[in-house]
């Protein structure tokens, strides 16, 4: 079981605690209002942390759950889809007799600059990364927002969410 969780559930189940001691002796006690006013400001805090931590893996698990690579046109729409859910590893160059290819360019405009095992897509512990494989005419990435292109040349690159893959002069996009 993942400590954190067992610390926040403590923690609740702490905050509950406190308040019915409260509710029970508190009012038997000199100063109860002090003694109510600590009790309900550490539980409030303890749920509060719980609650904010819980929302946060939520928005992390939506901001990295990538589904999809999409083959763009010179023009940005939607050629070709691939779905990628589920998978672990995905092979990307063109479907020849010797080599299994997940995401196969062959009949793209621009697959004369597409090696036949030409880069891997790697998901590793929540995130999509990418590696060339010694292309002849590289791999490249771009950030959505950005206007500079990376040249992948050892090792692998992080993915995340609308980045811009290119395959020699094959543009796709991960969603």
């Amino acid at each position: 079981m993942n400590r954190r969780f067992v610390f926040d559930v403590s923690g609740i189940i702490a905050a509950i605690l406190c308040v019915v001691i409260v509710g029970f002796l508190g009012r038997g006690l000199k100063g109860g209002y002090i003694f109510y006013m600590f009790s309900f400001l550490i539980s409030g805090s303890l749920i509060y942390f719980a609650v904010k931590d819980f929302s946060f893996k939520k928005e992390k698990i939506q901001d990295t759950f990538l589904s999809e690579l999409v083959l763009l046109s010179e023009e940005d729409t939607v050629v070709k889809t691939w779905n990628i859910l589920g998978k672990n590893s995905l092979v990307i160059g063109k479907k020849n007799s010797e080599e299994d290819i997940d995401i196969d360019l062959s009949d793209t405009y621009f697959s004369g600059t597409v090696s036949d095992v030409h880069a891997i897509l790697n998901y590793v512990d929540g995130s999509w990364y990418i590696e060339d494989m010694q292309s002849k005419n590289g791999t490249q990435i771009k950030g959505f927002l950005e206007d500079k292109l990376y040249n992948i040349k050892d090792g692998q690159s992080k993915l995340t969410r609308k980045d811009y893959i290119f395959i020699g002069l094959n543009k796709l996009q991960i969603r």
